[in-house]
This record gives structure tokens, sequence and C-alpha cells, in this order.
């Protein structure tokens, strides 16, 4: 899977947020805050195939938690951008 092309994480008031750009920002219409764990998976996984091991690797290095809670915490960040139509 990939993060759609179109969309941008950026820093508003302190709250990070994906919007988007160009012909997307006309039928998605909305804003999406991350918190930091997703925020780190959208910076790190951005213009590259990947499959929930590669989210959860990340968290596990990032973070130091062990892979069983690693991985539930990836695939449930990976499952709501699915939801949201920012992964394909």
């Amino acid at each position: 899977m990939k993060i759609k092309k179109g969309f941008s994480l950026r820093s508003i008031m302190g709250q990070n947020v994906v919007l988007a750009e160009g012909n997307n920002a006309d039928t998605f219409g909305k804003m999406i805050t991350l918190n930091s764990s997703a925020s780190m998976l959208w910076e790190n996984l951005l213009h590259k195939e990947f499959e929930i091991e590669d989210a959860a690797r990340l968290l596990v290095d990032k973070y130091g938690i062990d892979d069983a809670q690693a991985r539930e915490d990836a695939e449930y960040i990976i499952n709501l951008m699915k939801d949201k139509g920012l992964v394909e």
C-alpha cells in the first residue's frame, strides 16, 4: 500500500494535520488531525510502498514497544488512514 498523492502533512497551531492539495481539495474538503505516532508514520512512509509490518517496525524503533503492541497500533493507524481515503 501507499499514501495517496495529493495530500500533505502540515503543522497548524501546534497540531499535525493532513490537508488535500490541488484537485483533491475540491473533493476531500476536510482536515484530519494526526497524533505524534501517526505523524511519524506518515513522514517515514510517504512516497514508499509499505505493509503493516513496516509501520510496526517504525513504532518499535521509535517508541521501544513490543512487536505485538506495535503491530496492533500500526494496524489501527493505517486502517484509520484507509478509512479516510489517505492510503491506497
